[in-house]
């Protein structure tokens, strides 16, 4: 057997039969040359012109095969530790019931967004792909963690149960173009699901499952290799993990850690393009502590030539020009 293989044998049914949907349509996607904003989700384009069928179809399309590629591998190793916890049967429909919800809080945040704050971008942007749904199974994952750390990107060391928050700062930062509410959406849906409020009002119940595992139209699926029966001893609800009165808590605790993450990026930001002291005065470009010989003045003036973009009217650095960003009429984002 292939290396190749091996690995397609490891990860169970369920997660397979996912994975394989977004790479057929992937292949569909390419060969037939389809074009990506049909099958987006625009909230507009749902809400006004009734396109429904883009809840689903944007959380199985991908913007390129780095998109997919880098989506898939991460669903076979966050996917499969659930199903192998949690049965085949809850997996999927813990997936399909998380395309649904992720895309609606998308679209519900766009509209109060525009509603409230006059912020209309949301509501018009396009935003695709699958990663949505991971970061639903990510807050799942990361709580059920032995581990008591998690490493972001191997930079920084955070709490197993903040991974989620950590990555969704992390990804913003170094690829700006990803769907920061997309991702956020499922946070916020992960984060119901862990504390049970999905296993109280939607998801079917174990025992619902273990019936369904027994249903003779399902034995022809069930007998496959890869399969995973729901567990017997109730571990297949989460809901036991958290205790529900504390979710509110925990979703503030996760803000809260955004919103400081945020803050020292934006302090660090400043003082690489600022500095630290007044004017700049601390900032020397090429000298070692000859700021008044000629030698110093001369390298200083290589280094950042006449002064028309490094220096203000008083001599003093100021700080880098701004770019503007080219416009575009249609914006889109991927998660």
């Amino acid at each position: 057997m292939s290396r190749a293989a091996e690995v397609a044998a490891s990860i169970p049914l369920g997660n397979r039969f996912i994975i394989g949907l977004c790479v057929c349509v992937f292949l569909l996607q390419t060969i037939l040359n389809l074009d990506l904003h049909d099958f987006t989700l625009c909230p507009r384009n749902v809400l006004y012109q009734h396109e429904y069928y883009r809840i689903f179809t944007s959380c199985v399309f991908h913007g390129g095969l780095l998109h997919i590629g880098f989506n898939m591998m991460s669903t076979a190793a966050i996917g499969s530790l659930l199903e192998k916890r949690f049965g085949t049967l809850r997996h999927l429909f813990t997936v399909f019931l998380g395309m649904f919800l992720t895309s609606w809080t998308y679209i519900l945040v766009a509209c109060l967004l525009s509603w409230a704050c006059r912020y209309d971008k949301l509501v018009y942007q396009h935003s695709v792909g699958f990663s949505g749904v991971l970061f639903q199974l990510s807050v799942l994952e990361a709580n059920l963690s032995p581990n008591s750390t998690r490493s972001v990107f191997g930079m920084v060391q955070v709490p197993a149960y903040l991974y989620p928050w950590a990555l969704l700062v992390a990804l913003q930062i170094f690829m700006p173009n990803i769907s920061f509410v997309g991702h956020l959406s499922g946070i916020f849906v992960g984060t119901l699901q862990l504390y049970g409020v999905l296993d109280a009002l939607v998801l079917p119940s174990d025992e619902y499952l273990r019936a369904m595992d027994d249903w003779p139209s399902l034995q022809q699926i069930a007998a496959r290799e890869g399969y995973v029966r729901t567990p017997t001893d109730g571990s297949s609800s989460i809901s036991h993990v958290r205790d529900p009165s504390a979710l509110l808590s925990g979703i503030r605790r996760g803000l809260v850690m955004v919103l400081k993450l945020v803050k020292d990026f934006l302090e660090t930001v400043r003082v690489i393009i600022f500095g630290r002291g007044r004017g700049n005065e601390n900032i020397r470009l090429g000298l070692s502590g000859r700021h008044g010989s000629d030698e110093g003045d001369a390298s200083r003036d290589a280094l950042i030539g006449n002064g028309e973009i490094a220096e203000g009217d008083n001599g003093d650095w100021v700080g880098l020009p701004s770019v503007s960003s080219p416009s575009s009429e249609v914006e889109s984002s991927i998660v």
